[in-house]
């Protein structure tokens, strides 16, 4: 999957030639290679799933497979399983990773949060205020995803720059969720920020993007990003081992860092709340 989206989505748009001398450049090649395999598999899911006797209501695949009006060739049903592949590679759990690193070199906020998510049952952790602050905060301060666009008309920009109709745009939300403008201290993993959040700051947090083309497994993404989150901070008190360091290469994520895990003891209380000690 890397090796298509560097070529086809960072490269070949800026280098219009590597289409017509992609014989002669071994990562174009490979990027081939790598898109026919992609493809192949599409195939094999369809035709694994077109073999299967009875098939489960409401789940992904059958809606792609039996909307012939939204997508009436297996070609176009395979490219939006592809792009349900693609844009849910590894962004929950860089997303996770990101906050258990900002929690671990905040060990305030970490104890703030333990604490908060004692005071409840754990199969309502998902209710706690605190816990979705310091999602927000930690999605905010390191958004993991691109957003990749066609523009479907010509438009001008404040700088009067003209982006001409069918232009790949590629744009980070990074820019957008660190705006001092927007953002007091925007650099700085603070929680208590979303308590009385301004207008400008829910209009600027759109972390799974909007409109149609939105992320279609967002629901999912909270889902795990709230329970792992809770279930490890809940049972463990994070340290950091080694910093590492953020690479921006297709998805923002953090290499080579290493967390301490140490286990907190937990006591279960009359009302079915946990209690650290």
């Amino acid at each position: 999957i890397e090796l298509v989206l560097t070529e086809f989505i960072r490269k070949t748009p800026v280098v219009p030639f590597r289409t017509l001398l992609g014989w002669f450049i071994p990562e174009r090649r490979r990027a081939n290679a790598a898109s026919k395999s992609l493809n192949a598999l599409s195939i094999k899911i369809m035709n694994e799933y077109r073999a299967k006797e009875t098939t489960i209501e409401g789940t992904i695949i059958k809606l792609i497979m039996e909307s012939d009006g939204a997508f009436p060739t297996d070609d176009e049903k395979g490219a939006q399983l592809l792009g349900l592949l693609i844009a849910g590679r590894d962004t929950t759990a860089h997303s996770i990773a990101f906050v258990l690193i900002e929690l671990a070199k905040n060990p305030n906020e970490q104890s703030k949060l333990r604490e908060s998510l004692s005071q409840i049952s754990p199969e309502n952790w998902a209710t706690s205020e605190h816990l979705h602050r310091v999602l927000k905060e930690g999605m905010r301060l390191n958004p993991v995803a691109l957003s990749i666009r066609e523009t479907g008309r010509d438009i001008l920009t404040s700088k009067n720059e003209l982006i001409p109709k069918g232009s790949l745009c590629v744009m980070h939300q990074l820019m957008l969720f660190r705006d001092p403008n927007v953002f007091s201290d925007p650099n700085v993993f603070a929680p208590s920020r979303w308590e009385e959040p301004t207008r400008e700051m829910m209009s600027s947090f759109h972390p799974f993007s909007l409109g149609k083309q939105n992320c279609v497994g967002q629901s999912l993404a909270r889902a795990e990003v709230y329970g792992i989150v809770a279930r490890v901070c809940s049972e463990f008190e994070l340290s950091v081992g080694e910093e590492g360091i953020v690479d921006h290469t297709l998805t923002r994520k953090a290499v080579g860092a290493r967390l301490r895990a140490r286990k907190v003891c937990r006591e279960l209380g009359l009302d079915g709340a946990t209690r650290n000690t």
